[in-house]
């Protein structure tokens, strides 16, 4: 599974609805916020046995918006992410700015791609891959 930036992941895009990724994943082992109930935040799906969360947006039909990753078989430019230490990461993502650090977690981002990647005790955990919200909003609003 590769992570396209700004995009989603190479088998499911931003904008994709939630019967695209039954097609593609099955039916979730899980489901949080089930049609948004809340009546504020996004539907979640948890694939656990494949280390990815897709939330689908309740303002939009419930179309994928964000994608969370915390499979270890996840690509980005040909790198596995997942697994990582600090150092590796940075050697890796040079271009990843720290924004919180408590000791135990720590969080990189990118924000020309909007990724973010999760750290605890120093090793990569997951990374969530978001779309510009400019442009999605402009494409799917």
């Amino acid at each position: 599974m590769n992570i396209l930036p700004l995009l989603g992941l190479s088998t499911i895009k931003f904008g994709d609805s939630k019967y695209q990724a039954i097609e593609l994943f099955g039916k979730p082992d899980e489901i949080e916020n089930e049609l948004g109930k809340d009546g504020v935040s996004s539907e979640i799906w948890n694939f656990q046995s494949l280390g990815v969360r897709l939330y689908f947006d309740p303002d939009f039909n419930f179309i994928l918006w964000d994608v969370s990753i915390s499979s270890d078989a996840a690509q980005l430019d040909g790198i596995r992410p997942i697994g990582l230490n600090e150092s590796e990461l940075l050697a890796s993502f040079p271009a990843l700015v720290l924004e919180v650090s408590d000791g135990i977690f720590k969080e990189y981002v990118n924000s020309e791609y909007e990724l973010v990647f999760f750290l605890r005790n120093g090793i990569v955990k997951r990374i969530d891959v978001s779309p510009n919200l400019d442009n999605y909003i402009k494409r799917f609003g």
